[in-house]
């Protein structure tokens, strides 16, 4: 079911680390997301469940909210993101089926091989044209067409995707890609098939010249993002545009990471980078920027009265807030010259941190779970 209310999607907005002092936040900091919570209510706390063999799903929760609030019901690993992009470009009809191809690099930790962030690669549009020319015709011979995207990332359009689960990128940047891999343990059919390619291409970027010179080599490839958009979906565009002429959160350092459906699905992409390096320091630095940017607003919308629903997102799980009627305390705030007289009066300020304080640590920060311990 879709989401009927505008949805604001945050991505990494729950950290799951086991390094998070039990005292942040200060008791002033980050106040507009403070007084944002004291406004609205958590409908839902939604916990991941284990796919198969796997510890958790192949698709990260803010990517099955997101899912939802278009009103997309597919099974984990297929949601068409893929699709969605290459309709986006004008590339295909709303029956053909794709998938991301990202260019990444594998490296052997502790005895495993290990995915690393493809972002570390940076790679420029002549090295990203060099492999695609040298990887095209492998790829066609095996019935899958490619087509460039962005440096380091392309689209793959061929029946094989459809149907097919594969896991999010993010959810196995940093881990071992073993129990990730398309088909897993024993792959059949047409997750044969692309492991197989897989491999080729592997020892294609073995010797390729575009890694003669690199500190960080390019040697391998991730399928994600496949399926096939369900019928009747509408592709906007003009979306993106929208969206950055619209959101207040389109500001330095704080980059939109997807929108959809015009301005009713926003997701955020701030918060990403630090969560998967689990850089705790940066993490709570882009939360500041978050309260003084997008919490800003929406405690401001919240106040004129209007309706929505926000999804703050982990690695495992995903909490839902919605509207609700404005507190005693949220109307006390409002009244004309509280300000003013609040910062004059002692008395004032200890009643607002006994009753409006929120624990920000028991909403923001999660118990992570074993096999991350």
């Amino acid at each position: 079911m879709s989401f009927d209310l505008p949805t604001w999607v945050v991505p990494y907005a729950l950290w799951s680390g086991h390094r998070a002092p039990a005292n942040w936040p200060a008791s002033d900091a980050l106040p507009n997301v403070r007084q944002w919570l004291r406004d609205m209510h958590r409908t839902s706390v939604i916990h991941e469940e284990p796919h198969g063999a796997l510890p958790t799903s192949l698709a990260m929760p803010h990517e099955v909210a997101q899912a939802q609030a278009l009103g997309w019901d597919f099974a984990d690993g297929c949601v068409p993101w893929a699709a969605n992009a290459a309709a986006e470009q004008h590339l295909s009809a709303d029956t053909s089926a794709w998938a991301f191809v990202t260019l990444c690099n594998w490296h052997v930790s502790n005895g495993q091989v290990n995915m690393g962030d493809p972002a570390h690669l940076q790679i420029d549009a002549d090295t990203d044209a060099q492999l695609f020319e040298a990887m095209q015709d492998f790829f066609a011979q095996d019935g899958i067409a490619l087509y460039p995207y962005q440096p380091g990332q392309w689209l793959a359009q061929s029946d094989v995707f459809a149907n097919l689960p594969t896991a999010s990128l993010d959810r196995v940047i940093g881990r071992n890609i073993d129990p990730w891999l398309v088909g897993g343990a024993a792959p059949s059919g047409t997750a044969t098939l692309l492991r197989r390619l897989q491999n080729e291409m592997q020892m294609l970027l073995y010797t390729h010249v575009v890694n003669a010179n690199r500190g960080l080599a390019i040697n391998s490839l991730w399928w994600h993002g496949a399926g096939v958009l369900p019928m009747n979906t509408e592709i906007s565009t003009n979306t993106k545009t929208s969206a950055a002429r619209e959101n207040p959160t389109n500001l330095a350092g704080s980059p939109l990471l997807q929108t959809l459906n015009e301005a009713q699905l926003v997701a955020i992409s701030d918060l990403r980078k630090a969560s998967l390096q689990q850089d705790w320091q940066r993490w709570t630095q882009a939360w500041t920027l978050l309260d003084q940017t997008l919490f800003a607003d929406l405690l401001k919308r919240v106040q004129q009265g209007e309706t929505m629903r926000v999804v703050l997102c982990g690695e495992y799980e995903r909490h839902m807030y919605e509207t609700q009627p404005a507190s005693a305390w949220s109307r006390i705030q409002s009244i004309a010259g509280w300000q003013d007289l609040w910062q004059s009066n002692a008395l004032l300020q200890n009643i607002a941190k006994r009753f409006g304080a929120t624990a920000l640590h028991e909403r923001l920060v999660v118990l992570p779970r074993s096999e991350d311990m």
